[in-house]
């Protein structure tokens, strides 16, 4: 891409994605190196417990029998390392990064699959009661569409679990995400500082 294309891009980005609700993408290649770094060890930290214990706490509110939690965006696995403590009857991570994925699979979590995927084109074999986005929704290019692709996934009476990070558009995000989807519950953390929240929403897909 010229200079010119990535400078309208940009410019098309900041002024006109970004404020009507759109997410950023980020080529797997720079997340397979983020996670190599160790650029995301800090997910688990005890400053990210709070929200993994709130968002795998309201996924067995919700569902306090044998869900089939979809776990999109799953990253390393630290969702999974959290929400093993519950009764499940199928746990599938996905992520786009093939690194992450090793790194989740590298947990050994009991009856919890991780398998390399990207969201915006993969498609689960099944329907599940839960589907997490896990501080992964700023990531699509567009979170409405992603959630109503995902809609014919949903069991019956299924339900979304988001967590999002008060960052950049994310107020717009959510706004768009609203047009598909409304909130049955809403929950926000915070670490020590007050300074970083994360907004943790259940949402049931409209029809």
């Amino acid at each position: 891409m010229s200079f010119l294309a990535q400078l309208k891009d940009r410019l098309l980005q900041k002024f006109v994605r970004d404020p009507a609700g759109y997410g950023r993408p980020v080529p797997p290649a720079a997340l397979d190196r983020e996670y190599a770094s160790g650029h995301w060890d800090h997910f688990f930290s005890f400053a990210e417990l709070p929200r993994n214990l709130v968002l795998a706490g309201a996924i067995n509110h919700f569902f306090p029998g044998t869900p089939a939690v979809l776990d999109l965006g799953c990253g390393s696995g630290r969702l999974g390392t959290v929400f093993q403590r519950y009764p499940f009857s199928r746990y599938l991570g996905v992520d786009v990064s093939s690194e992450g994925v090793t790194r989740a699979r590298a947990l050994v979590l009991p009856r919890m699959e991780f398998i390399e995927g990207n969201y915006e084109t993969w498609r689960p074999d099944g329907a599940f009661d839960a589907i997490a986005f896990n501080e992964c929704i700023g990531y699509a290019r567009d979170p409405a569409a992603t959630l109503a692709a995902f809609r014919p996934h949903l069991r019956p009476g299924g339900l979304f679990f988001l967590s999002h990070f008060r960052f950049g558009s994310h107020a717009a995000q959510w706004r768009r995400m609203a047009t598909v989807c409304d909130t049955v519950e809403a929950a926000s953390v915070t670490d020590d500082s007050g300074e970083r929240i994360w907004d943790l929403k259940v949402l049931r897909a409209r029809q």
